[in-house]
């Protein structure tokens, strides 16, 4: 009988690109909604949220939400500054022990948009490395840890009652409604 671990699945997915260096940073990661149900849809604020004007460097403030207020998610992008790292503590196919996997955007349900071996994996399987502090895949799964998670920040694009639209810092901006009911 053989077992194989939804990582050694993962291994047979194509890549999306012609061998090449890591993405160049920052990377964007355009119309991203980075977990498992995450959608662009109707969202109320649960606490006072600011919209700004663009997600760029140097944006000014054009509102500030209240609770409760509605908005339309419209789509979003993930900016990774820094890469997360994770390393291969035993062989996989296709990757041997100490091998390293950048990570970029997460898609969710365990998938990541990743480089390894000079390729870009626009979605790829994820789950089996554990997180820094140990957690995560559970036991003999396990084949690789994240050594860095890296730096990531998710803008997304709202519209509001009015017609205009605005970017929110979704790190600091609890919204319901940005998960989609199961």
């Amino acid at each position: 009988m053989v077992i194989l671990s939804l990582a050694s699945v993962a291994f047979c997915q194509m890549p999306i690109s012609e061998p090449m260096y890591a993405p160049t940073l920052p990377y964007h990661d355009w119309g991203a909604c980075p977990f498992e149900g995450c959608v662009y849809q109707p969202w109320t604020s649960r606490v006072p949220i600011v919209v700004y004007d663009t997600w760029k460097v140097g944006r000014h403030r054009v509102v500030q939400l209240e609770v409760g207020e509605r908005v339309e998610g419209v789509t979003g992008v993930v900016i990774t500054e820094k890469p997360g790292l994770i390393r291969l503590d035993r062989d996989m196919p296709g990757l041997k022990a100490g091998d390293q996997i950048l990570t970029y955007s997460y898609r969710g349900a365990g998938y990541t948009a990743v480089w390894f071996n000079g390729r870009f994996y626009p979605s790829f399987y994820t789950s089996f490395a554990k997180s820094p502090d140990g957690n995560g895949c559970g036991g003999f799964n396990c084949e690789g840890t994240y050594v860095d998670l890296g730096k990531k920040t998710w803008w997304a694009q709202v519209r509001l009652k009015s017609g205009q639209t605005g970017w929110v810092l979704m790190d600091d901006s609890p919204f319901d409604g940005v998960d989609a009911p199961a």
